[in-house]
């Protein structure tokens, strides 16, 4: 059974960059930091240590309404580890949209 211990680490260090455009290697996972705006930005994490090794998770959080967007995942489990994550770093609540329950249900 794959363990997702690395996408905490992913979060945290995604809420944490000077800026919301950046791009780093993690656990050798490539992960892509964009955004246009202040206040919001939305991350690729991939499978490897480049854009070409396939998709892990795609998410985006918005810090003024508190709320993360979970686009698209792997799995289920990457999904509720991004859930987590956020959790973790926002006791306080975070709302939360997730299409990837909408993917399992078809």
């Amino acid at each position: 059974m794959k363990k997702y211990k690395y996408i905490r680490r992913i979060v945290g260090k995604a809420i944490s960059l000077p800026t919301n455009n950046d791009q780093f290697t993690l656990y050798n996972h490539f992960v892509e930091i964009q955004s246009c705006m202040r206040g919001f930005f939305a991350a690729t994490v991939y499978a490897g240590i480049d854009r070409y090794s396939g998709e892990v998770a795609t998410f985006s959080f918005d810090y003024w309404r508190s709320h993360l967007y979970v686009e698209a995942t792997e799995n289920a489990r990457v999904s509720e580890a991004i859930i987590n994550a956020f959790k973790h770093y926002y006791p306080g609540g975070i709302s939360i949209s997730d299409d990837t329950l909408e993917e399992d249900d078809e």
